[in-house]
């Protein structure tokens, strides 16, 4: 097996609270607001930097994790379903509607049960962690009865890698029973500010999971031995229980190209890509190498058992009708 230096991990979340508000026929809004934690590992350690600030409308959490490759490569996969985007609304359809206009309407394609049934772990692990939990102390994750829609910017995928994703995202959705659903190639280019909810781009819906094959300078949180980042945003009222709604998902094209020049760096790159979706579903790093959340990739093994136990927990997120 070749060696190559490690490439690094990084974590950003965001979420908040407003001040609050009544509309204009006195029934409450949602509330909310953003704080973005910024997570950076190096080769010898972490640094955390919180910053928060208000945002008038939703509470959120944006969460971007990356990771680093040691010796290693990537692996493809079979294409999503597709799906066609929503229409996009008249403009002030919402302010005329009486609702948030940083919201879309609630439930769009909830079901009243989990659209699919993840796989329960072989073997036992308590090797995880959680980027949010609720004040009862379970795990935010996306609700498990609608499906998660994502787009990708492929214009800078590695020759070859065009399956990579795919084939990461079915295994994610196998150890979560999230039903993924491909909507289309975007244009939409990475950013630490992202709106989750972009009517004039994609309807009266929560904007689709972002992934992009992009460079440092398009998302500088790129820059250095990171190779990839990746998150969700979460979405409550008030004080109530938080639900990712979207998130994004930054790969280092460049330095990905460059991997898999090398041996068995199909299998490396794959290991990225999971482990920036496992980030996107809500799982935090661990300090256990043995697991694929450590902040280093040793060895292209893939989801080990504290991972998946992690996925599994994160399965169990409740519906949310109201979102």
């Amino acid at each position: 097996m070749d060696e190559r230096p490690p490439r690094h991990s990084d974590g950003r979340h965001s979420g908040g609270r407003r001040s609050d508000g009544r509309r204009s026929d006195g029934s409450p809004r949602r509330r909310g607001g953003i704080v973005r934690n910024f997570l950076l590992v190096t080769a010898i350690g972490a640094s955390a930097f919180l910053v928060a600030g208000f945002v008038y409308g939703d509470p959120r959490i944006l969460g971007l994790l990356d990771v680093r490759i040691g010796p290693g490569g990537l692996q493809p996969g079979a294409a999503q379903p597709g799906a066609e985007q929503s229409g996009t609304p008249e403009p002030g359809t919402a302010e005329r509607s009486g609702r948030s206009a940083e919201a879309p309407p609630p439930g769009l394609e909830e079901a009243e049960a989990p659209l699919g049934t993840p796989e329960a772990p072989v073997m036992g692990s308590d090797s995880y962690g959680f980027l949010a939990v609720n004040g009862d102390g379970t795990p935010v994750g996306y609700s498990p009865c609608r499906p998660l829609h994502y787009v990708v910017n492929a214009e800078l995928v590695p020759a070859g890698a065009q399956q990579l994703v795919p084939d990461a995202i079915d295994t994610i959705s196998r150890a979560t029973g999230i039903r993924f659903i491909y909507d289309a190639a975007t244009t939409e280019q990475p950013s630490a500010q992202r709106d989750p909810y972009q009517p004039d781009a994609y309807g009266d819906r929560w904007a689709p999971l972002l992934i992009a094959w992009t460079t440092p300078e398009v998302a500088p949180q790129l820059k250095g031995k990171v190779i990839g980042t990746g998150g969700s945003t979460h979405y409550s009222f008030d004080d109530g229980p938080k639900t990712f709604v979207t998130g994004s998902l930054e790969l280092d094209a460049l330095q990905i190209t460059e991997d898999l020049r090398q041996p068995d760096g199909k299998l490396y790159a794959t290991a990225v890509i999971l482990h920036e979706l496992s980030h996107v579903m809500g799982l935090e790093h661990v300090d256990d190498p043995r697991q694929l959340m450590y902040p280093e990739i040793g060895s292209p093994e893939g989801l080990a058992a504290g991972d998946l136990n992690g996925l599994y927990e994160l399965s169990k997120a409740q519906c949310r009708k109201d979102l």
